[in-house]
């Protein structure tokens, strides 16, 4: 099983997040301790290089193997200048070869219908990912997921993109960096319905182990983007944490929560910066939400600091 397959499966013993440690040598489960691959191989080069240069000097391979890449980036790369290996310029006879065997390259890497619809998504992802700045580790989970939803079928009667996004969404979800159907509508090509109903199926073929989004996990980026002091956002942490578990877990939007928490930090420390429509359009959440949210929270933290 390659790294991206072990997490995705998660632990075999409680079904808890799976995670790397690479001077161990092991996969080992976050909420058990439970070990479930060991003796890792490494894949790394024996050499080390301490700059650029001696890099260049050094390597001998290309890139490493990626599930980005419909295929996994091993085929041929024909270099588009045309000079040989001393840097010389090709003759013209064999400039047109050379532009053949790229065009011939390029189509046998795509012979049929299903490798043109695997690359036409993963490439989806990669765009999606990129403008939401969602770093590798996510783009590479989310490629595993829609290589597998295109081997079992579940791409069949829906759109490319629509899965594509789904499977952004989940992986962002099972690396902690939780975005909104909202947020990723707005990159992806497809409206939230056909995304959540592509989500839906996925999860639903795979059971995989996501949690739901805890409203902590949203009041950083939200706090940053509503340019919130150290302050409030140290303040919304302290009113999340007196609102009662049965509350925060009772099916309400983790996200409405978190914007009503930012929104009476900012009120509590006595900022006043932010009003409660520049929370709704920040967070995506309607005013009337953050307004029945907001005192709930706030009768729990007077509570919790009165006695």
């Amino acid at each position: 099983m390659t790294a991206s397959q072990v997490r995705m499966s998660g632990c075999p013993d409680c079904g808890g997040r799976v995670t790397e440690d690479p001077k161990r040598g092991e996969f080992a489960c976050t909420a058990c301790g439970t070990i479930v691959q060991e003796r890792l191989l490494d894949h790394g080069p024996e050499w080390t290089a301490h700059d650029a240069n001696e890099y260049e000097t050094k390597a001998r391979v290309g890139p490493p193997i990626t599930e980005t890449l419909h295929d996994r980036g091993l085929s041929t790369v024909i270099d588009w200048r045309n000079k040989d290996a001393h840097g010389n310029a090709l003759s013209a006879r064999k400039r047109r070869q050379m532009h053949r065997l790229r065009t011939w390259n390029i189509r046998s890497q795509t012979s049929d219908s299903q490798k043109q619809y695997r690359k036409q998504g993963l490439a989806e992802i990669d765009r999606m990912a990129a403008a939401l700045g969602l770093p590798t580790d996510v783009r590479e989970t989310a490629s595993v997921t829609f290589r597998r939803a295109h081997d079992h079928g579940i791409v069949t009667g829906r759109s490319i993109e629509s899965v594509a996004a789904a499977s952004l969404h989940i992986g962002a979800a099972m690396a902690g960096l939780f975005r909104t159907l909202d947020e990723i509508e707005t990159v992806a090509r497809v409206n939230r319905t056909r995304i959540a109903r592509a989500k839906r199926a996925i999860n639903a073929e795979f059971d995989l182990p996501i949690e739901p989004g805890r409203p902590v996990a949203y009041l950083d980026r939200f706090g940053s983007q509503l340019e919130l002091d150290a302050d409030a956002l140290r303040m919304s942490r302290r009113i999340l944490e007196t609102a009662p578990d049965e509350y925060l877990g009772s099916g309400a939007s983790p996200v409405a929560i978190a914007a009503a928490a930012l929104y009476l930090a900012d009120d509590l420390t006595g900022g006043r910066s932010v009003s409660q429509r520049a929370v709704s359009e920040t967070c995506g959440v309607c005013i009337a939400t953050i307004q029945t949210h907001h005192p709930r929270l706030r009768d729990g933290y007077r509570l919790a600091h009165s006695s």
